[in-house]
Formats: C-alpha cells, structure tokens, sequence
C-alpha cells in the first residue's frame, strides 16, 4: 500500500509541480510583454522627439535625439525668458526716454521708449485702409526687425504697439522712422 501511495504522491507532485512551471511561465511572459510593450513606447517617444526637434536628422541615434533635445529646450528657455523680459518692459509705464508726437494731420500719435537696442512704438491713428502695411514697410526700410507686434481697432481708431529691434539702438535711425510714420 505504500508503493501505491507514493505513485499517488509522485504524481500530485508532479501535477503541482507543473502548475507552478505554467504560472512561471505565464508570469514571464506577462514580463516579456510589459517590456516589450514599454519599448514599443519609448521608440514611440524617441520618433517624436525626432520629428518635434528641428535641428534633428531623421535617422538619428537616441543618444543625438536626447542630447539635441536638452539644448533645444534650452534654446526655447532663453527665447522664453527674452520675451518675458520685452514683456516686463512693455508694462513699464512710459516715463523717461519717451516721446509722444503727435502726428501731422492731427488724428494719430506715436510714441517711442527706448531700452539699448530694443524701441518700443505704440501708434494712435484714426484706421484708414492699408496703414498697417505702410508703418511696417517704414520698419522694413529702416532696417529694423520687428520683434512683436499688436494691433486692435477700436471704434475707428487703430492702436499699433511694435516692439522692433533698431541697429545699435541707434537714435537718429529711430527719429528717422517717427517721422516717416508721422508723415503717413
């Protein structure tokens, strides 16, 4: 009776014993998926990032990928911060190193604040068509870059705010395009 009762334990043994290899085994292969399927998403990512970044190749190894990303984020953070800065100047009330000028016919102002190289122009004017475009060819012709720009009409009046980047700061050039945008 013992031989027949050992057979019966070896062979609920060897049941257990395979139960534990299935659940090993499906416990790897829940493994292997979940890393796979978290590759899957990191390549997913690593293609974005290829495709987002502009100075990227688009067979670029991860390494490149992550290395130029951080200095593109970079970049983006001194862009961010130089427009914060233009912005915080803008706020700043208009106090010294400002002129308003009324222009000649009477129905605009310009108004000019100067910070080293950057002026800031905000322009009253009664809206007539196509003065938009005639202030931003005076800019153009001026040799200045025009940074930002803000335009809203209100009641007929057109309010132009221009922060332009004028060379070297350079005052006669900024007197010049005043006058040019007074005489439109």
């Amino acid at each position: 009776m013992n031989t027949h009762m050992e057979v019966y334990t070896n062979k609920n043994n060897t049941e257990m014993s395979n139960r534990k290899r299935g659940a090993t085994a499906t416990k790897s292969e829940e493994t292997l998926n979940t890393e796979r399927e978290r590759r899957k998403k990191m390549n997913q990512m690593f293609t974005h990032l290829n495709t987002t970044v502009p100075t990227l190749l688009p067979n670029a190894t991860k390494e490149a990928i992550i290395t130029e990303t951080i200095e593109y984020i970079k970049e983006l953070e001194k862009k961010k911060k130089m427009l914060e800065d233009l912005k915080e100047l803008i706020k700043i009330p208009v106090i010294q190193g400002s002129l308003l000028i009324p222009c000649r016919n009477r129905n605009c102002s310009v108004s000019v604040t100067v910070s080293n190289n950057v002026a800031f122009f905000g322009i009253e004017s009664v809206a007539k068509p196509g003065l938009i475009t005639l202030i931003l060819k005076v800019f153009f012709n001026n040799q200045s870059e025009i940074l930002a720009a803000n335009v809203s009409v209100n009641d007929g009046i057109l309010i132009l705010a221009i922060t332009a980047l004028v060379q070297s700061g350079n005052s006669a050039t900024i007197e010049k395009i005043k006058r040019e945008i007074m005489s439109l």
